[in-house]
């Protein structure tokens, strides 16, 4: 039923994208064909395929998260010590890879303002956050929280890509981050250990989340730096984040991601095992 369900709203999605491509005659995404906003063989290539891993946050991010918050009673919850210093390990999952079509799509969502695109990855969203929810441990239902980029990037685009995507796919989400100003480089012109530096103040906190269970939604995973940063930010104010969730997740190269991929559908094997111990 689920498969037929993603055909539909596949089906719907590529004949709202032609009716777009009549009103403003565009290239396909994927491909630059004429006259389509995303043409059939590219949009086969946006069908999820979940991909799983672990997002472990380092001893040095507890240690971060501690120092942030010296006195318990200060923030329920978080301290040293704490469960939620303890709770560092959260499931993450991504059902289409950054590369290729996917990669070009949300590429040009994201620098070109094809805002259009958005309904075309409604099926890779749905995944994402379907398969971040049935994961998650035991307990009230979590929150959705999309993971905001910069405050320079939303001023010149007028949304942030995240939650774009989310509420374009018809989820309710919390507006629990908002980006800080003047904080934020370019995730794509840094390295591995300078992405694993991201610091967590990069983001202004709602208090609404104390004591919320909270899944978090990016639209794309490299190193998992950023929703490790968004993760110790939002314990730092009381919340627990209970998964995480990404559109696309770049693959696994050398010195680019520190991330473990597996298929959801292929429990034996790793996605990268041929690079184990390139890293």
């Amino acid at each position: 039923m689920a498969a037929v369900w993603t055909a539909i709203v596949a089906a719907v999605g590529s004949a709202i994208g032609a009716a777009w491509a009549l009103i403003a005659p565009v290239d396909c995404a994927g491909c630059s064909a004429p006259d389509l906003a995303l043409c059939r063989a590219c949009a086969a290539e946006l069908r999820p395929r979940l991909r799983l891993a672990v997002l472990e946050a380092a001893v040095l991010e507890a240690a971060v998260l501690d120092a942030a918050v010296p006195d318990p009673a200060a923030a329920p919850g978080v301290g040293t010590g704490s469960a939620a210093s303890a709770a560092a390990v959260v499931p993450l999952v991504a059902p289409l890879p950054y590369e290729g079509v996917p990669r070009r799509v949300i590429l040009a969502l994201k620098e070109r303002d094809r805002t259009e695109l958005a309904g075309l990855l409604r099926p890779a969203v749905l995944a994402a956050v379907e398969g971040a929810y049935a994961r998650v441990p035991p307990g009230s239902t979590p929150l959705l929280v999309p993971v905001p980029g910069g405050s320079s990037g939303a001023a010149r685009r007028g949304y942030h890509p995240a939650e774009l995507l989310a509420r374009r796919a018809g989820l309710r989400v919390t507006r629990a981050l908002r980006p800080a100003r003047g904080r934020v480089r370019a995730q794509k012109r840094l390295t591995l250990a300078q992405r694993l530096e991201v610091d967590a103040a990069r983001w202004r906190v709602s208090p609404r989340v104390q004591g919320a269970r909270l899944v978090l939604l990016d639209d794309v995973v490299t190193s998992g730096s950023t929703l490790r940063a968004a993760a110790r930010a939002l314990r730092a104010a009381g919340a627990e984040v209970v998964g995480c969730a990404a559109v696309a997740a770049t693959p696994r190269r050398v010195g680019e991601s520190s991330i473990l991929w597996r298929f959801s559908d292929d429990p034996l094997g790793r996605i990268d095992d041929k690079h184990e111990g390139e890293d």
